[in-house]
């Protein structure tokens, strides 16, 4: 490093109107680069820097309405939720008073089914009873017939068949007379 500065100083002692003319090239670029170079070059560079500027606050505004979004989007999400959770319940109640009342249409059903059951036995039991009563009254009536064929003499059923006549006959008007 020594020897390039040696170098250096030699080249200016040998030559010092060139060296001269090197540090006026160079002040010449400094003042090109501070006074001409802004007033060419810098409303090129404020016209990029408004349109950056602009381009951010774009970006910036953005990220806002997508902030807003997301929040907007949340709160859809939330209100179909609690949307579907009325829709669920809404749906259960319905199912729940549909069984209800299908249980209700069940049980009013077997209650006439065991109604008309009821009403079918007892018709049964009089249609059986009645039977019953012709079949013990026939019954009766054979058993009588024999027993007075076998016990009595004719003269003695005849007097016995007048006195039922006239017992069934009177008995039949103090039926009618009340």
């Amino acid at each position: 490093m020594h020897e390039l500065i040696q170098e250096v100083l030699r080249q200016i002692a040998e030559e010092p109107w060139m060296f001269m003319v090197e540090i006026v090239q160079f002040l010449l670029l400094v003042l090109i680069i501070r006074f001409l170079l802004p007033r060419v070059v810098g409303s090129a560079l404020k016209e990029r820097l408004k349109r950056i500027t602009a381009a951010v606050e774009k970006a910036d505004q953005a990220d806002a309405a997508y902030a807003g979004v997301q929040q907007q989007a949340a709160a859809l999400v939330a209100a179909a939720h609690a949307e579907a959770q009325r829709t669920i319940e809404a749906a259960r109640t319905a199912a729940q008073d549909e069984h209800r009342v299908g249980l209700e249409q069940v049980e009013q059903e077997a209650n006439a089914i065991l109604l008309q059951a009821r009403q079918t036995s007892e018709t049964e039991k009089i249609r059986v009873a009645g039977e019953a009563s012709e079949q013990l009254i026939t019954l009766v009536t054979l058993v009588t017939r024999r027993y007075i064929e076998e016990s009595l003499t004719e003269s003695e059923r005849r007097a016995v068949t007048q006195k039922l006549i006239l017992a069934s006959l009177n008995e039949m008007e103090g039926t009618a007379s009340h």
